[in-house]
């Protein structure tokens, strides 16, 4: 956690498994493999403005990590699950974000670096 709160990509990713998967709701499907999700977090490092640890509750081999990212003027409330393996790596990640206008704040900072098209959320019901 202090790799990231320091925004250091390349030491949070030595903390990665090589078969880690990553879930978030910025994309339907996983991210998965060391690469793929240093480059993944790396990118959501690159895009928020600042990104601050709240609280960590630790378990058996799980970690819960509440988080606040501000993107410009959105803030962006998380809690990240974390599963260590028996080596001491992360091996998965799921990121769970709110509020929706938040998240979508988010993907379309992303949506540049990574291809994806930029979304529009509609309050319809």
């Amino acid at each position: 956690m202090t790799a990231l709160q320091a925004r250091d990509a390349t030491s949070a990713a030595a903390q990665l498994a090589d078969y880690v998967i990553l879930e978030s709701p910025i994309d339907v499907e996983p991210f998965v493999g060391r690469e793929q999700v240093a480059k993944a977090v790396s990118l959501i490092l690159d895009v928020a403005d600042k990104y601050t640890v709240t609280q960590i509750i630790s378990g058996d081999g799980l970690f819960a990590v509440v988080t606040n990212i501000r993107c410009g003027t959105t803030e962006i409330d998380g809690i990240d699950l974390i599963g260590i393996n028996a080596g001491g790596k992360v091996a998965s990640l799921s990121i769970h974000l709110r509020p929706m206008r938040a998240i979508v704040a988010l993907h379309n900072r992303l949506a540049p670096a990574t291809g994806m098209p930029a979304l529009t959320l509609t309050e319809e019901f």
